[in-house]
């Protein structure tokens, strides 16, 4: 259309050029049929930047009310998010350290009790978020059932036969799994993730932050074991 318009303006002013009288002094001459041309492409050139400007306005003003709603619906996410995150009880001190072993080409990773309460409030978000979704959907989410398996192959020692022993099957719901597992990021790549959880157990509405979680890192994708979950250890800030 712009294009279409460009042209049509281009011709115009190419006409009255030529249409303009040079005489033999070489000074371009006045002629009013020139100077009528040239009014109006500017005319048409205004009317075109006129109305292009009133439809970007019109998108704009469009799309307002559906982008009001979204930042709305994200804030009312984030603040449904917060009071969960502010009802979970059990949850580390800020300075806590977490350390997971690395175990070449692995790196070890260490978090701090912050990076895991924010892991804990984005595992609320998450739930929040994939409600009312398809089951298939929900299964992509990175909010995952915890079922505490025992291991299949147990540490020499220590590690126990179950990644946290003070997470148990809810009473009368033996078919469900006792917890909800949701990634640490990779410290070394934060888009990434990293292979420690901070897991969580809901009952009667209440939240509790049960521990932290992962993989042993010395052992190889496809061999025994490799999918088995050690509890990771906090160590609290010296006062």
């Amino acid at each position: 259309m712009r294009f279409n318009v460009l042209v049509s303006i281009t011709f115009l002013a190419t006409f009255a050029a030529g249409r303009a009288v040079i005489p033999t002094d070489g000074a371009l001459a006045p002629c009013s049929e020139l100077e009528a041309l040239e009014g109006a492409a500017e005319k048409l050139w205004g009317a075109i930047v006129f109305r292009s400007s009133n439809a970007k306005k019109a998108r704009i003003a469009a799309a307002a009310p559906g982008k009001a709603a979204e930042k709305a619906a994200r804030k009312a996410q984030a603040q449904r998010a917060r009071k969960e995150y502010q009802a979970t009880t059990g949850l580390p001190h800020r300075k806590t350290t977490f350390h997971v072993p690395g175990a070449p080409p692995k790196l070890p990773h260490t978090y701090t009790g912050k990076d895991v309460r924010k892991a804990v409030y984005d595992s609320h978000k998450e739930a929040d978020r994939i409600k009312g979704l398809s089951k298939t959907q929900q299964k992509k989410s990175p909010l995952k059932d915890f079922n505490n398996y025992k291991h299949a192959l147990p540490k020499t020692k220590g590690g126990g036969q179950r990644p946290l022993r003070n997470l148990k099957v809810i009473k009368g719901k033996p078919n469900r799994p006792p917890g909800k597992e949701f990634p640490l990021p990779d410290t070394h790549n934060p888009a990434g993730v990293g292979p420690a959880r901070v897991i969580t157990q809901t009952k009667k509405g209440r939240h509790n932050f049960k521990g932290v979680v992962s993989h042993d890192q010395s052992r190889l994708p496809g061999t025994h074991g490799y999918n088995d979950h050690f509890k990771v250890k906090g160590k609290k800030p010296k006062n």
